[in-house]
């Protein structure tokens, strides 16, 4: 397998105003995960490169009970994320959900990141940053968006 660190093509300015699948972009940033390919190169995934793990996607669809409450918890800075994130019970997700927790999870749950969107005028928006989680605060996220 080819290991290779992915370049962002987006700036950060990109980034925060931008749809739903700059989230790869965002994700690729962060010097923790590679791409790897397989079978002569025809097979990409991604890895958190401390742990070899493989990466997937997830998305969770929430109500509009719980708008509010992860629009607040989505604009906390990084360590007051994470310690919010440590008092949370789980979210009930809700079938066709107007608010969409989107982001990537580790098969060992050692990483995390998550982005939280809204859905107005026909699509879901971003309304935060990506956040970039390891070790035990990405084990919250993970008990807390039942990831």
């Amino acid at each position: 397998m080819e290991n290779e660190q992915i370049n962002d093509p987006y700036s950060e300015a990109d980034r925060s105003t931008g749809g739903r699948l700059e989230m790869v972009n965002g994700q690729m940033v962060n010097e923790l995960v590679a791409r790897k390919s397989s079978f002569f190169g025809l097979f990409h995934h991604l890895v958190y490169t401390p742990t070899n793990s493989r990466i997937t996607d997830y998305a969770r669809y929430y109500g509009h009970i719980v708008r509010d409450e992860l629009r607040d918890l989505f604009s906390l800075e990084d360590d007051k994320f994470v310690q919010r994130l440590s008092k949370l019970t789980t979210y009930e997700e809700a079938v066709n959900g107007n608010v969409l927790v989107e982001g990537h999870v580790s098969a060992d749950k050692q990483f995390v990141s998550l982005r939280l969107y809204l859905y107005e005028q026909i699509d879901y928006q971003p309304v935060s940053k990506t956040y970039f989680l390891q070790g035990e605060a990405a084990q919250q996220a993970v008990r807390v968006f039942k990831l």
